[in-house]
């Protein structure tokens, strides 16, 4: 049971870069096209977004289905994810570093 809300966990976890960083809106308390360091970062930020939702789909399909990469996929998906999240900082994205954080501690204990 706990394997596979762990699966749905990354699975949602991808699907939450495509709801935040695809669609272009105003509304949003934070503006994920901008770095506080490097400007305006609409392309390199939605490449990072795409390639961070996917890893983290299909690392969590492979828990799902229990395949020995998973928790390689898995590390590789949260480091793109804080790599994305340092990149567009804002304080909001504090919980999604430690989110990252905790799914690298845990898919590395999970590796041996």
């Amino acid at each position: 049971m706990l394997r596979i809300l762990a699966g749905a966990f990354l699975i949602a976890h991808g699907l939450v870069h495509v709801a935040i960083w695809v669609p272009r809106t105003k509304d949003a308390p934070f503006d994920v096209n901008r770095s506080p360091l490097f400007g305006d970062v609409r392309g390199p930020a939605l490449s990072l977004a795409i390639v961070a939702a996917i890893l983290l789909i299909v690392g969590g399909i492979g828990l799902l289905v229990q395949a020995s990469w998973w928790p390689t996929m898995t590390i590789a998906a949260a480091g793109v994810s804080a790599v994305l999240l340092l990149v567009t900082f804002s304080p909001w994205f504090l919980i999604g570093l430690a989110i990252n954080a905790a799914i690298i501690v845990l898919a590395s204990r999970a590796r041996g």
